[in-house]
């Protein structure tokens, strides 16, 4: 058995306050997963279950405005019904579902937790005649979307053309046809045909020529392998004060592989690029702690870690995981395969808020 993309999963930590002076970093956390994508075009989110059940689960978001500032709201979901929110963000930050437990500026917005996947995204975003748009247009699927077989993951087989233009980190919602009313996550574009993109995990229902779909940017909550409750978006508030200095901020973050039964071995961890690019002044580096499943922390988020870690080194360049080079195979939540990484960013005098998503990459080999 190979371990496939969809084994792999980037969580987030036990302390990730978005503020100064609070303790940063810590052990893995399984409830919260990292977002390194973007929510576009700018406007209001929506919110849906794949559960009928749903109804009386609350979501917590927050983002920035046009303006800059942060924006919050509560809402209450509708099972598969889409429920609209009404503030207007340039790009969202950090959301939790009930049941989720305190960590940084998440809290639990109280209601009935989760029992479906969960999806904050852009109002009305759609793939539309080649790109990301508003419209209320549906696609169609064809046929040969499948599960995983032990040497690829699960796939969906896109409407003709639209393999050109997905990205990965967007959501499919199947609104209806075979396999209706399913959330997952594109992981993966090339490498299985035209139009098929790797998803998530596995479909409780394959998907055929008979389900249309949406193609959506934001947020994905799953409830397998294990529930993931919380959604960050790493540096979300790193900026400076006009006429300031220049400042240095910490996160941590883990790679982890939830394959059953298959190690990765010689595995490699690199940033490959950041979207947008960052500004004239700013960098992103990254350094691996020395042990996996490691606990360390330090006191606030502009304090480097000073033991437990490699050097920081800048992207794109790969990272070898330290000796043996392992991600140890285990069930999600799989600690023993947990490849801690600290992320360092930099941003220049008078700095505005860091809005850049990063591309972050894992590769190895198995046996």
């Amino acid at each position: 058995m190979s371990v496939l993309p969809s084994d792999i999963v980037v969580y987030g930590s036990a302390n990730m306050p978005e503020a100064d002076g609070t303790t940063i970093g810590g052990a893995v956390d399984f409830t919260r997963r990292v977002a390194f994508y973007d929510v576009t075009p700018a406007g209001s989110v929506d919110v849906i279950s794949s559960s009928s059940g749903d109804t009386a689960t609350k979501i917590s978001y927050s983002g920035r405005d046009p303006t800059g500032a942060i924006q919050s709201q509560t809402l209450t979901l509708n099972g598969q019904s889409w429920v609209t929110g009404s503030q207007s963000l340039e790009r969202l930050l950090y959301a939790a579902l009930s049941g989720a437990s305190a960590n940084g500026p998440l809290a639990n917005p109280g209601g009935t937790p989760a029992v479906g996947d969960v999806a904050l995204a852009a109002h009305g975003c759609v793939l539309s005649a080649g790109s990301v748009t508003t419209d209320a247009t549906v696609r169609t699927a064809q046929s040969g979307s499948a599960n995983h077989s032990g040497t690829t993951p699960a796939l969906f087989k896109l409407q003709s053309g639209d393999g050109a233009v997905v990205s990965v980190g967007q959501i499919i919602w199947t609104k209806s046809g075979t396999g209706a009313n399913q959330l997952r996550q594109i992981i993966a574009t090339l490498g299985y045909g035209t139009d098929m993109v790797a998803v998530s995990r596995d479909w409780a229902t394959v998907p055929d020529s008979t389900t249309t779909y949406k193609i959506l940017q934001g947020m994905l909550f799953e409830i397998l392998p294990n529930p993931v409750t919380a959604v960050i978006r790493t540096f979300s508030s790193a900026a400076d004060v006009p006429a300031g200095s220049q400042r240095t901020y910490y996160e941590k973050v883990f790679v982890v592989n939830n394959n059953t039964a298959t190690a990765l071995t010689s595995t490699q961890i690199e940033v490959a690029s950041d979207t947008p690019s960052l500004p004239s002044g700013a960098a992103l580096d990254r350094a691996l702690t020395t042990t996996l499943n490691d606990t360390g922390s330090v006191a606030n988020r502009q304090t480097a870690p000073s033991s437990g870690i490699g050097s920081f080194t800048t992207q794109p360049a790969f990272l070898s995981v330290p000796s043996p080079g392992n991600l140890p195979a285990g069930a999600a939540p799989n600690a023993t395969g947990a490849q801690g990484m600290w992320l360092r960013l930099t941003v220049p005098a008078g700095a505005t808020a860091y809005k850049g998503s990063a591309d972050l990459r894992t590769q190895g080999t198995t046996t």
